[in-house]
């Protein structure tokens, strides 16, 4: 296994989506009011104010899930940085290589993987 291709991935994959986020942050600073230019919510059609907050809540869950990439894959770089990138944090076992190679940023084998998507 290639750990510095694999460090490099999750480096670019870590700056990509920290730009993604900060740009969804910017977009959720302004007041909902505020991004519809001159005209307020008040003004505007039901479907119209509907659409702006369906995009909201939209951005607000993008950014969440974002978020908890961005942790993945800075805790990734900290075990590769201890040593412990490439075993599972539950049971120790070693993470096949196919796996890491498809989700890089992954804490879990298979097994515990799957046990953790139940709870």
């Amino acid at each position: 296994m290639d750990m510095s291709a694999l460090r490099s991935r999750l480096q670019r994959d870590l700056g990509d989506t920290e730009n993604t986020l900060e740009a969804i942050r910017e977009r959720t600073t302004v007041g909902q009011q505020e991004s519809g230019g001159e005209i307020s919510l008040s003004d505007q059609h039901p479907a119209d104010a509907a659409t702006e907050t369906e995009s909201r809540e939209l951005d607000l869950a993008q950014q969440r899930m974002l978020g908890s990439r961005v942790r993945r894959i800075q805790d990734a770089l900290h075990r590769m940085d201890d040593g412990t990138y490439g075993r599972c944090v539950v049971c120790g076992s070693p993470i096949p290589e196919e796996r890491l190679e498809a989700i890089p940023d992954t804490a879990y084998c298979l097994k515990d993987a799957t046990a953790e998507e139940r709870t």
